[in-house]
């Protein structure tokens, strides 16, 4: 059957590109080199695009793994809503702790604005989402806008600032010590990111609450009230303490979702994560 139809343009084309290095490290040792990689969705005509604003994704994995690739499908529909996103690689546990994970972070975020016009980025609207290990590592970098000790690297001309953050159920508050029995988070999974056998003083140099301060930009929290990984008393408390300070905050919880649920990547979740979005 011969057709003849006008296709209404409703959504812009969008291009993955994949494997962008965006740092390299030394692993293995101290004894090679790896790069950090990210890949981009932006707009696939950039030639006199008006810039977008940006998201920075990080992936979740108890800090000891991590797949920049695998919520693409997820983060499609932040693109067609208009938003350069960068999902981005970080400094795992098997070689690193913190703070390399975080200074990654803001090197990547550093990265996209030294490339802004390559991806039709608006340098002055980047946002960090995360979810699980990633909405951690998202948190962090919110709540240390302005902090110097954690800028290192290449693009030091740049800032790694953001407009906003995005948590989906992340560990903001660290125990002072690791639990050993009982609790969610595995003590090997805390210990590994915030160091071994670590104490009160290393537990909240490595929490976002302890950050919290005029500087911290807009937040939205999610969390499931299922979770059995990530208490959800983790994103109460961080709610109230942002809201305590004068710090913007919205929390979603969503009823009877669990760790990692796909409650939180369905359509109705997305808008209200966009609507938050534009009005920061």
């Amino acid at each position: 059957m011969k057709q003849v139809m006008e296709a209404k343009r409703e959504n812009e084309a969008v291009s993955l590109i994949s494997g962008i290095s965006y740092a390299n490290r030394i692993c293995w040792f101290d004894a090679t080199r790896r790069d950090r990689k990210m890949d981009v969705l932006c707009p696939k005509m950039r030639t006199g695009h008006a810039p977008c604003p940006g998201i920075v994704w990080v992936c979740g994995g108890g800090f000891y793994t991590t797949d920049r690739s695998v919520w693409i499908p997820q983060l499609v529909g932040y693109a067609r809503a208009g938003y350069v996103v960068a999902s981005i690689e970080y400094s795992l546990t098997s070689e690193y702790h913190f703070p390399d994970p975080l200074i990654d972070c803001k090197e990547a975020i550093r990265y996209l604005r030294a490339h802004a016009d390559a991806f039709c980025l608006d340098a002055s609207r980047i946002f960090i989402m995360g979810e699980s290990a990633g909405g951690t590592l998202a948190s962090l970098t919110g709540v240390t806008n302005g902090r110097p000790e954690f800028e290192k690297g290449d693009f030091l001309e740049f800032s790694s600032d953001v407009a906003g953050v995005v948590d989906f159920y992340g560990v903001t508050q660290f125990p002072p010590h690791p639990v050993r029995h009982g609790g969610n988070l595995p003590y090997w999974t805390t210990e590994a990111f915030v160091g071994a056998h670590y104490g009160p003083a290393e537990a909240d140099a490595a929490s976002a609450a302890s950050y919290i301060s005029a500087k911290t930009p807009p937040f939205m929290i999610l969390h499931g009230t299922e979770d059995q990984t990530v208490d959800i008393a983790q994103s109460r408390s961080f709610y109230e303490k942002l809201t305590a300070a004068g710090v913007r905050a919205e929390y979603l919880e969503l009823q009877g979702a669990s760790h990692g649920d796909d409650a939180f990547y369905q359509p109705a979740v997305e808008q209200k994560i966009l609507d938050f979005l534009a009005s920061v």
